[in-house]
């Protein structure tokens, strides 16, 4: 009888609990076409796509809008200068080289379009990168680069990292990060632009 009592007990308890999970909310799969704003809350701290997008323009925006740029521009009677891109350095403790990476094409888009710069080849650009880093490790190395954009042509460097900070308290945590980007002219090293754009991420208490 006990036993019976027991397994019957047990029994209950399980159909409860099925009951319970079946009336929880399943998980359901969505692309963003079919739920608008699924990019815009963030999920973590870290850097997703959306920050870095932000972040680029932001830098994009001011170069757009610098004495360089429109200097250039007005000046521009015969072929573009050429412009080699760099993929931006990641000095922050997260694993977000792939991202930075294809940052690129969101660049290079820009420098095409603007008829202002011939930005060159991904091919030389990987080259660029191979013999830069092969050689300084995962720094960029101005002098050597300015050294080997001068032997392959290239006039102007556009180069930027990104870097974090971070602060803790006992119920609180924020992440401030920092995109740096500047303008190198080949012939003489000078920086011709350069701008940084911030952004913060944290936990709250609410």
């Amino acid at each position: 009888m006990r036993r019976n009592a027991l397994f019957l007990i047990g029994l209950a308890v399980s159909i409860s609990l099925l009951v319970a999970a079946c009336r929880q909310p399943q998980p359901t799969y969505v692309r963003g076409s079919d739920l608008p704003g699924i990019d815009d809350p963030a999920m973590g701290l870290g850097l997703d796509r959306r920050d870095l997008q932000q972040l680029t323009r932001e830098n994009l925006d001011s170069f757009f809008a610098s004495r360089f740029f429109q200097r250039s521009e007005a000046n521009l009677t015969g072929p573009p200068p050429t412009m080699a891109i760099m993929t931006m350095e990641n000095w922050t403790t997260e694993h977000i080289e792939p991202q930075l990476h294809a940052l690129l094409g969101m660049m290079e888009t820009e420098m095409v379009n603007s008829g202002v710069f011939t930005v060159i080849a991904a091919a030389l650009r990987e080259r660029l990168m191979d013999e830069l880093y092969t050689a300084q490790g995962e720094e960029f190395d101005q002098a050597r680069a300015l050294n080997l954009g001068r032997q392959l042509g290239v006039q102007y460097f556009l180069t930027g990292r990104v870097v974090d900070a971070s602060e803790r308290t006992a119920n609180a945590r924020r992440i401030q990060y920092f995109m740096f980007m500047q303008a190198l002219e080949v012939e003489t090293g000078a920086i011709v632009w350069q701008n940084q754009a911030d952004l913060t991420k944290g936990i709250v208490p609410l």
